[in-house]
């Protein structure tokens, strides 16, 4: 019997960890570095969560500063931000694991920055 208490509280601290990142846990300001063939190129983001919605901004440097609209499921980041262009604007889906202070971003094709990896640290 008190295996089973042990295990419900685990699971209960389990989903209530969970449950706390998801209201709100993603909110604040964050380093993204992406990785590709043309080099590392650094921008500044702001998220901001609201239960599983995303939304926030990234500046890329040079005055260019873009909305972010995404989603967080469990500990799965999805977002996309869209670079204009001359020839049409330019969306950049990116997906990645958040755990903790760190996010781990899938490879992915960023339009002209080119394919590769990103990563994100709290700051």
């Amino acid at each position: 019997m008190a295996k089973r208490g042990v295990f419900v509280t685990a699971v209960l601290l389990v989903l209530g960890v969970g449950q706390t990142f998801a209201q709100g846990g993603l909110t604040g300001e964050w380093e993204m570095q992406l990785t590709t063939q043309t080099g590392v190129t650094t921008w500044q983001a702001r998220f901001e969560q609201n239960g599983d919605q995303v939304g926030g901004e990234i500046d890329l440097g040079d005055n260019e500063v873009l909305s972010v609209d995404g989603n967080l499921d469990g500990s799965t980041l999805r977002f996309v931000i869209v670079v204009p262009d001359l020839d049409g604007d330019q969306p950049i889906n990116f997906e990645g694991e958040v755990s903790g202070d760190t996010i781990a971003g899938a490879p992915g094709a960023f339009s002209w920055y080119g394919t590769g990896g990103w990563t994100a640290q709290r700051k």
